[in-house]
């Protein structure tokens, strides 16, 4: 490719050097940013005959290269991608518009949600369209677009007939939204059978932040499963509420090391003089290479608290 070169041309070029299954250097991906209307329908033309390993990395490598540099944009790339038979090919193109906020991104994304047999595909594009919940919550979101997303949302979540990884992915994305069936969704997931819906349904209530969820985190404490307890005190962290610290305390000594190393992250992200109380105090006991992290638990317990000062070693 060269510098005199029109972008078409360029593009032409490595789509044709695509085709015969070489691989583009790092340096020449940009030919695949930000695309205007004639490049894609050139590469809609040109993707089907391009061999299948070599679809598989050139989309893979551009994940790669916007997940490091902000100069790429690859949506439309992705948007072309996004149709391929090879759902190793789909899957990438959906993390390649993970940073993408357009509502073109929205209504593709609640395409995939919806259309796409792929049971891991469909629950990335749920995932990434919690965004675009958050954004909608936060009126930065037009409101009809995003009520098309809630509602993709929504049938997903509540379709028993669904993946449990894809509903689960569904209920977690919905966690920001107020809404008066929300509450009812959560609950039914909460109370059901699935363990993977179960799960969702304890993140979502601590994604929600709401602190009327705290009483169903606090009871899955004292759940038979680690991981459980392990997602309730995160959960417990991010509802923020003091009337969570006694129970959070207990969970330091808990018998697996992730449950108790997550107690005292969410301890710290409460914040409180009882937090700091209870940090300062199992300091002195804690296991050995556990002083950086309740160190990092007190400094931010302080932050949170900047009233009751900082913790003097």
């Amino acid at each position: 490719m060269t510098g005199t070169s029109t972008p078409l041309a360029e593009l032409n070029e490595a789509l044709e050097r695509l085709a015969g299954g070489a691989d583009l250097l790092p340096s020449e991906l940009p030919v695949l940013s930000d695309l205007d209307r004639e490049q894609v329908k050139a590469l809609e033309a040109a993707w089907p005959g391009i061999p299948d390993d070599t679809r598989v990395r050139v989309i893979t490598e551009a994940v790669r290269l916007s997940d490091e540099s902000v100069e790429v944009e690859f949506s439309r790339f992705a948007g072309v991608a996004i149709a391929d038979p090879l759902a190793e090919v789909r899957g990438a193109a959906v993390e390649a518009l993970r940073e993408s906020t357009h509502r073109t991104t929205a209504r593709l994304l609640t395409s995939v949600l919806r259309d796409d047999d792929d049971e891991e595909v469909a629950a990335d594009a749920a995932d990434i369209l919690g965004e675009f919940v958050m954004r909608l919550e936060m009126g930065h979101f037009p409101e009809r677009e995003g009520e098309a997303v809630v509602n993709g949302l929504r049938a997903a979540a509540a379709d028993p007939a669904r993946a449990p990884v894809v509903r689960a992915s569904s209920l977690e994305s919905l966690a920001p939204r107020s809404a008066p069936w929300i509450e009812g969704l959560v609950l039914e997931a909460y109370y059901g059978d699935d363990e993977t819906v179960r799960l969702a349904a304890v993140r979502a209530m601590g994604l929600s932040a709401r602190e009327d969820w705290l009483e169903y985190v606090l009871e899955q404490f004292d759940a038979g499963d680690p991981e459980f307890r392990r997602e309730a005190v995160i959960a417990a962290g991010e509802i923020a509420s003091e009337e969570a610290i006694d129970r959070l305390a207990d969970l330091f000594v808990d018998a697996e090391e992730e449950v108790a190393r997550a107690a005292i992250e969410a301890a710290g992200e409460i914040g409180g003089e009882v937090a700091l109380e209870y940090l300062r105090d199992f300091a002195g006991d804690a296991p050995e290479g556990w002083a950086d992290l309740i160190g990092e638990a007190i400094e931010a317990a302080s932050i949170v608290r900047p009233d009751y000062g900082e913790f003097d070693e």
